[in-house]
């Protein structure tokens, strides 16, 4: 059963991973999920872990744009493909996140360990049936989405968000602060720039 907290002592726990340069940078950096597209095109990639809140939906909103169910309807077919967030497991988050999974006929992994706890990533991997390398994980947040997926060696695609004015104040809004040195060094070393 998933734990009904809504604290994410997970985040706490790992904070040391953002010591190594190499968790915080993403492989990419892109304005709009749109531009994955591309970025799969030339890459041996066959999975894809897809974070939810301001990666494809804005927070605490129940249908995907269009254009967003789109792309991933079109990437279907060749990807396996998850979602992994961090959203509380409470009973009305649940609901929200089965009506998001039907949308799609994608799957959300509701792991006991929470970004950017690796074990988080390994559950979805396994569920995947993938190998960190031949797998990509697409969010919008350095010291969840990227940091852990980098630790266990998964391409990363950092995502600008939706749509900021959504973000909860302590969850997200404060977070984000402190992610932006990282965002700056992540501009000049990712392989493709906002």
């Amino acid at each position: 059963m998933p734990n009904k907290s809504t604290f994410n002592i997970d985040f706490f726990l790992n904070l040391h991973l953002i010591l190594k340069i190499k968790n915080v940078i993403p492989d990419y950096q892109v304005n709009r999920i749109h531009e994955i597209r591309g970025i799969l095109e030339n890459s041996d990639i066959e999975a894809i872990i897809l974070d939810i809140d301001q990666t494809i939906i804005p927070f605490g909103e129940t249908t995907i744009p269009e254009d967003i169910r789109e792309l991933i309807r079109g990437l279907q077919p060749k990807y396996r493909m998850c979602f992994l967030s961090n959203f509380p497991h409470t009973e009305d988050r649940i609901k929200r996140i089965r009506a998001i999974e039907g949308q799609l006929e994608i799957n959300a992994i509701f792991s006991e360990r929470r970004k950017p706890s690796p074990a988080a990533f390994r559950l979805a991997l396994e569920y995947l049936k993938s190998k960190p390398e031949k797998t990509v994980m697409v969010g919008d947040r350095i010291l969840t989405d990227i940091i852990g997926a980098n630790q266990i060696g998964l391409k990363t695609v950092l995502v600008a968000p939706l749509d900021r004015k959504t973000d909860p104040f302590f969850m997200v809004t404060l977070p984000r602060f402190f992610e932006r040195p990282y965002l700056k060094l992540g501009r000049l070393l990712s392989r493709s720039k906002p």
